[in-house]
């Protein structure tokens, strides 16, 4: 018994010792110092990292936020506004059949979204325009003339109407198709940056086979008020409107 008891005091001192020589080591200067800036580094390394995965987050951020920026003026910005003007202009004149069939609410409504669409004009001085040039498709007009209205429905013009424009010559022709295929030409003098006065100089019968000189009397004004590559909003000087597309943008006159 003895033996055993003297065997356990011995294990249990060296055991003792064994954790003060540890608790010596942990606590020694240069053991601490160590420790010390083993926590440093990795508590600078931490920083470090948290720094980082502020710039990705406030990088991923500023990214998201210039996209939806330009998403936002892709669709509010004023190609987006002219896109979504002339889309009401043409799907409310699609109805009326050039304008024949309009009603007096019709005409209030077309006219309403064309000042709309003229607020937009890309080019206000539109006579200077690169998109002025070339043939024309009339799409409305109020004119009753131009519809042929006073005239019995069978002389009236049933296909498409179209006037060519040729800034450079100062010139212009409108021409009808079916049944009659009658034609006008005229000179243009600039009035303002957008408007000019119309000099009708000879008519044209029958595709051609009459014609006329025309008269000096037989004369108008028309006003540009809008002009793109691909619509063109005209007001005359008898207070009619007029809105065309874009059938040839290479036809000039000679």
């Amino acid at each position: 018994m003895h033996t055993r008891t003297t065997t356990a005091l011995r294990d249990a001192s060296a055991h003792l010792n064994h954790l003060a020589r540890m608790t010596t080591a942990a606590t020694h200067p240069r053991t601490t110092r160590a420790w010390s800036s083993s926590r440093a580094t990795t508590s600078t390394s931490a920083r470090h990292s948290t720094r980082r995965t502020v710039v990705r987050a406030t990088s991923s951020t500023s990214s998201s936020f210039a996209f939806q920026s330009m998403v936002a003026h892709v669709f509010s910005g004023p190609t987006a506004k002219r896109a979504r003007a002339k889309e009401a202009l043409l799907d409310a004149i699609s109805r009326v059949n050039r304008g024949t069939t309009a009603s007096e609410e019709d005409k209030i409504a077309i006219d309403a979204l064309a000042r709309a669409l003229e607020k937009l004009n890309p080019t206000r001085a539109s006579l200077s325009s690169s998109a002025l040039s070339g043939e024309w498709e009339l799409k409305y007009t109020t004119s009753a003339s131009i519809l042929g209205m006073t005239k019995p429905a069978l002389f009236r013009p049933r296909g498409p109407i179209y006037q060519t424009i040729d800034s450079a010559a100062l010139k212009a022709r409108n021409r009808e198709t079916a049944p009659f295929y009658n034609a006008v030409e005229a000179d243009l003098t600039p009035t303002s940056k957008s408007a000019v006065n119309v000099q009708f100089k000879k008519f044209f019968v029958l595709g051609g086979l009459i014609k006329i000189t025309a008269p000096e009397r037989a004369r108008g004004a028309l006003d540009i008020t809008y002009v793109d590559d691909d619509v063109r909003v005209s007001r005359g000087d008898k207070g009619n409107l007029f809105v065309l597309t874009m059938s040839d943008p290479n036809a000039r006159l000679a």
